[in-house]
């Protein structure tokens, strides 16, 4: 079998993108950012090169800089299973196609899933999950990815059903590059799940 949490540092060295967090690191050299070129008339023009160039994958000693931020991490990304939404959001969503709701059921059905046997490996109680799944809840961030990695869900997928939550993938935080690896690789395998989450620091999930 392959050394997957080698693959997945390969991985989170290209995506992770918190320059914040990763200029300060003991030995980041920072690159040039402002290069000039010389076009086919002789004239010279700045250009700057693309964030991507501040990644760890572009530093000669990623291996001790992605050690040294791996001992920083803490995960902060703390949140309740659900979001309240009032009355006249309620209507709205009982009305649009995009409701969260039957996004969400849609997903069940794609991936053979009943709410019975999805909350079966989900940490959040009956009743806050029936509230999500008849709309009157949103499932929270942490949930929606709790369920991606519970239930085999795609990346794709994942992204869709945040997107109608009104959230996204974001490569500068931690979690989400993991799981967003997890995803992309269809590591779906709960022991090499739990050893990734642990190797990254993660909580603050809903999984059982």
């Amino acid at each position: 079998m392959y050394d997957f949490l080698t693959d997945l540092d390969e991985y989170f060295c290209e995506k992770y993108a918190n320059y914040d967090k990763l200029c300060i690191l003991p030995g980041y050299e920072m690159p040039v950012m402002q290069r000039t070129k010389t076009d086919e008339y002789g004239r010279v023009y700045a250009y700057t090169l693309p964030p991507e160039t501040m990644c760890l994958a572009e530093q000669k000693e990623k291996k001790s800089l992605l050690a040294e931020l791996k001992t920083r991490m803490t995960d902060i990304t703390f949140s309740f299973s659900f979001r309240t939404l009032g009355l006249f959001a309620r209507i709205k969503e009982h009305y649009s196609k995009y409701a969260v709701y039957k996004g969400l059921k849609t997903l069940l059905d794609k991936y053979g899933l009943t709410e019975e046997g999805a909350l079966e490996s989900l940490n959040v109680s009956a009743e806050i999950w029936q509230g999500i799944c008849k709309g009157k809840f949103l499932p929270s961030k942490n949930l929606v990815l709790s369920l991606a990695l519970t239930g085999n869900f795609s990346y794709e997928d994942t992204v869709a059903l945040l997107a109608l939550c009104g959230e996204v993938m974001d490569m500068a935080i931690v979690k989400d590059v993991v799981i967003s690896y997890l995803l992309t690789r269809k590591v779906y395998n709960r022991g090499m799940i739990d050893a990734a989450l642990k190797e990254y620091k993660v909580e603050n999930l809903f999984i059982k």
